[in-house]
């Protein structure tokens, strides 16, 4: 017995050693530390606000881009701007401030401040689509540190670029058919940090065949290179199939749905289209009344984010 005692004791006292070698305090909890429960009195305690500062300053401060991008196409003059898109024309309105909302939760949703392309789609045509790519894109460009792209991907319809009387002008196409560099067809809108990349004129041409390249892919690289956040409007999911081609390519996508109006039946078979793809959802933009093409000010649920972050 007092061989075993005499080992426990020895094994005891090298412990002791070890922990004093690291630091420690014999017996007691490392130096520095707190013991559970109990604060150490040299530890300072996390400030909230200082906490709250680091998390959202990366919103405000964000790296510049890599490469500069000077545009050689002529601005748009504020007349080309259609007047549904209300973030422009009457930013006090509510529904502006729900466009905003739906902006800060993007924005928090990328703390670190990484380039973000947005694909924003809808089930059917007339839900809204373009218009919430519109108003989404002035209030990001609200922020003037942002450079903000809006792209015109429903070759068939072109209605972002007729949002701004630029379904004429050289587009994407364009590009992808290597006619024009993508800084000959971004034509800044209003203010020096917001763009429009038009459609262009697919003449003709299948949408699938343009998109289904290699080039398509190199272009939104290209874009994700010289801008913060790039809103895309796409065909509608139930209705074309481009969504499959251009989704892979975003960040991830916004859903636009018209309340009463989008069947639920076939919003479930577009969902259920992208989670297949694996194509992320960011979230939903509910679309509400509408009044003579405008959004009635007092109708709060013109614009509600209902999902934040994919």
């Amino acid at each position: 017995m007092g061989r075993i005692a005499e080992a426990l004791k020895r094994a005891q006292e090298e412990r002791l050693r070890r922990r004093e070698a690291a630091g420690a305090a014999p017996g007691g909890p490392p130096a520095g530390a707190a013991r559970e429960g109990v604060p150490d009195a040299g530890a300072r305690a996390p400030d909230a606000a200082a906490s709250t500062t680091a998390r959202f300053g990366a919103l405000f401060d964000l790296p510049a881009m890599p490469r500069p991008f000077i545009v050689s196409a002529s601005p748009l003059p504020p007349e080309s701007v259609d007047r549904r898109l209300v973030s422009f024309h009457e930013p006090s309105l509510v529904v502006s401030e729900k466009y905003r909302a739906i902006r800060t939760r993007l924005l928090t949703a990328n703390p670190d401040g990484g380039s973000r392309i947005y694909a924003v789609a809808s089930s059917l045509h007339g839900e809204g689509r373009s218009v919430s790519v519109g108003n989404l894109g002035f209030c990001f460009a609200e922020l003037r540190h942002l450079r903000v792209a809006m792209v015109d991907c429903d070759l068939r319809r072109r209605g972002l670029s007729d949002l701004f009387s630029a379904a004429d002008k050289p587009g994407l196409v364009d590009v992808i058919r290597g006619d024009r560099p993508l800084s000959e067809v971004c034509l800044p809108v209003v203010r020096g940090n917001l763009h429009l990349i038009p459609s262009g004129d697919p003449a003709g041409e299948s949408p699938s065949d343009l998109f289904g390249g290699s080039r398509l892919a190199s272009i939104f690289q290209e874009i994700r290179e010289r801008f913060h956040y790039a809103l895309v409007d796409t065909p509608p999911m139930d209705t074309f199939a481009d969504i499959g081609l251009v989704a892979p390519l975003c960040h991830s996508t916004l859903i636009v749905i018209r309340l009463n109006s989008t069947p639920e039946g076939v919003l479930r078979r577009c969902v259920r289209m992208l989670q297949a793809n694996r194509i992320p959802i960011a979230g939903s933009i509910l679309v509400g009344e509408c009044h003579n093409g405008l959004a009635r000010p007092e109708s709060s649920d013109y614009y509600n984010p209902l999902a934040a972050e994919a």
